[in-house]
């Protein structure tokens, strides 16, 4: 996979010695954390107005680290000596990313719907009372159906949120989500020197907290980039769309240009084979996806665009002979099956390298935990290697201890896992060498096992949780916490922060997202019912997690050998497209847009964008030199700031008078 240095030049400077994190950071990351946890599921889920963000580059640690440095701008007039270092400002915005994606999709408010769905769902026709709710563990579900009930439908007057029924499954799946990120954030430790000080990764995501903080000991928005012209040119165009599409919701004859969810593949719809399976084909403009992707290697933005290219010629090519939906061919195998099992293939593959390139920092690790050598001193390791290797041990033995409590069998927990820890190194490198800002999957791990192993072997009460655990963790890779908790410890060692005591400030975070987000969230959800809220997310995931278990309980599925041979092919294909990219260095195309080339979001927010960046980032690059690609740089940040900013000041206007939906 190709790497780089950053171009960032705040992330060069070695002007002034590392500095500690501070109680104050911490306290203000923590209460920063509460308050976005408190006020997400009123805002994004009833009013719509604002969220905390989605994807790999969330929008609301952007605007809390904006409103710091304009803080920090007035205490700098009126009390310098108690202005945030930028140490402290990073900080904060590194404990906001390691957590508050929990808020949204990242695991809340799938908890709470998967929590009471196949019981208010259940009815004599699905039969759920006999074949799911038996798999059920008793401290999983509410104890009361009045309380499902009135979870989904809402409190009458002068009922409340019934915290009895939901003390117990809350604190299971907290206790499940507690030792999920502590293994996520271990694992990512262990990674973690290898990819910035060995391998030199580009980490663009980090480059946005950088910049904006800028090389002053005490930042503040005259000290960073929010002060250069370029900048501001980049910041202009995202910002002028934003606000004439807001505009334009409430006053019509403003124009707003349609930049969003362009259906092309309308036009082959109609067509017949092979030129109707390009009918889902769809092109969306997303400044900050074209800002980051102007930062990387050009072998890296040409890969984010091609692979998907290749994919439609694929699903071309399988039509061409009939093997398509009303092709003469169709039950030979699924296409799309086949090649999300390729990508399947190739996440554990680069998983495989990625733990291998890392072999040395691991055995280290090792040899230190038993005492056969000296622990390297590192300043901005969060956590020491000994520690990550038995935190990881720790926390995944807590998660086999309640597997097993949920009477799923060792092995089909293992197995899951070992699937979805393949997803997280893989959307962790996309994210770390390709700032995939929407990391998603053609595959979920649940597909993988069931269609590898076969769902009669692994037996009802695992299929069960099996259930649980996808729409909860699984299903919605774009927020999974693995890739920002790298980006954190980048960030650390960018910002010459030292990582003494950040674990205990990233898993506060999450322990506050948890206690203050839960409840915010019942509260708001009983109030309105859930079925009165939009499906996402209350309804459509829970809804697919349960049907296709149901379906697996009535029709198990059987090991599929074409399948198989994808998910060995797509292995091989990554080690190769790793080999060649690693040996030679005329090889033009990284492997990271390989493993994603199917997935929707690639279709949605992705090949469109990464094709633009690539083409004019190449542009500059081939006619003006780096000098004048360095010059660009300032305005590639302001295509991503000017639409959060932009977004996030719309949607405090928004939210303050109820005026619509701007999103966040």
């Amino acid at each position: 996979m190709a790497v780089s240095t950053s171009t960032s030049p705040e992330t060069a400077k070695e002007e002034r010695p590392a500095g500690p994190i501070t109680a104050r950071s911490v306290l203000v990351g923590a209460a920063s954390v509460a308050l976005l946890a408190a006020v997400n599921p009123y805002l994004a889920f009833v009013t719509r107005t604002w969220s905390v963000g989605s994807g790999s580059l969330l929008g609301s640690p952007i605007v809390v680290l904006f409103l710091l440095l304009v803080v920090n701008g007035f205490l700098l007039r009126r009390w310098p000596g108690g202005a945030f270092r930028r140490e402290e400002m990073l900080v904060v915005y590194g404990m906001l990313i390691v957590s508050v994606g929990l808020a949204m999709q990242g695991g809340m408010p799938y908890i709470v719907s998967a929590t009471t769905y196949p019981f208010y769902r259940a009815s004599p026709a699905n039969q759920w009372e006999h074949m799911i709710w038996p798999h059920i563990p008793t401290w999983l579900r509410l104890q009361d159906m009045a309380a499902v009930n009135l979870f989904w439908e809402g409190l009458s007057e002068g009922q409340r949120v019934p915290w009895g029924q939901w003390l117990t499954p809350m604190a299971a799946w907290g206790v499940f989500t507690l030792a999920l990120m502590g293994a996520m954030f271990c694992l990512a430790a262990l990674v973690r020197k290898d990819w910035i000080e060995q391998q030199r990764l580009t980490f663009p995501l980090v480059d946005v907290p950088l910049t904006m903080t800028g090389a002053a000991e005490r930042p503040s928005l005259s000290s960073s980039i929010l002060n250069n012209r370029v900048f501001w040119i980049g910041f202009s165009i995202p910002a002028l769309f934003t606000v004439l599409t807001w505009l334009h919701r409430f006053f019509p004859s403003v124009p707003a240009p349609q930049l969003q969810a362009i259906q092309v593949g309308q036009y082959f719809a109609g067509m017949p084979l092979p030129w109707n399976v390009l009918g889902q084909m769809q092109i969306s403009i997303h400044f900050p996806v074209i800002g980051i992707t102007c930062l990387l290697p050009g072998e890296v933005s040409l890969s984010l665009w091609l692979f998907y290219v290749l994919y439609q010629v694929q699903m071309l090519t399988w039509a061409s002979f009939g093997v398509a939906p009303g092709g003469a061919n169709a039950a030979i195998v699924n296409p799309r099956a086949f090649v999300a099992f390729q990508e399947a293939g190739g996440f554990i593959a680069l998983s495989a390298v990625a733990l291998y390139q890392c072999r040395h920092t691991i055995k280290a690790a090792w040899l230190s935990l038993i005492g056969r050598v000296r622990p390297e001193a590192d300043p901005y390791a969060p956590i020491s290697g000994r520690g990550a290797l038995v935190g990881f041990a720790a926390a995944n033995a807590v998660m086999f201890w309640w597997a097993l409590h949920a009477g799923m069998s060792w092995w089909s927990f293992a197995a899951l896992m070992g699937v979805f820890y393949a997803v997280l190194l893989g959307a962790s490198r996309l994210v770390a060498a390709g700032g995939v800002m929407y990391v998603d999957t053609g595959f979920f791990p649940r597909g993988v096992v069931l269609r590898t192993l076969g769902a009669a072997a692994v037996g009802p009460s695992s299929l069960t949780m099996y259930a649980y655990l996808s729409v909860i963790y699984m299903y919605d890779p774009m927020n999974l916490a693995m890739p920002q908790m790298v980006d954190s410890m980048k960030l650390l060692h960018g910002g010459k922060v030292k990582g003494k005591g950040f674990v205990w400030a990233a898993m506060l975070a999450v322990a506050v997202v948890l206690a203050v987000g839960l409840p915010a969230l019942l509260q708001v959800v009983h109030h309105y019912g859930a079925s009165s809220l939009q499906r996402w997310p209350f309804t459509s995931y829970p809804q697919w997690a349960f049907g296709e278990l149901d379906a697996s309980l009535r029709t198990p599925e059987l090991p599929d050998n074409w399948l198989r041979a994808g998910l060995v092919l797509g292995a091989g294909m990554m080690l190769l497209l790793s080999w060649l990219s690693t040996n030679f260095v005329w090889w033009p195309v990284s492997p990271v847009g390989f493993i994603i080339a199917s997935s929707y979001e690639t279709d949605r927010s992705i090949w469109t964008n990464a094709l633009i960046a690539w083409v004019l980032s190449s542009a500059i690059r081939r006619y003006g030199g780096l000098r004048l690609f360095r010059s660009f740089r300032p305005a590639f940040l302001g295509l991503v700031l000017g639409q959060f900013l932009t977004q996030g000041a719309l949607a405090i206007i928004s939210s303050v008078f109820g005026l619509g939906q701007p999103g966040l």
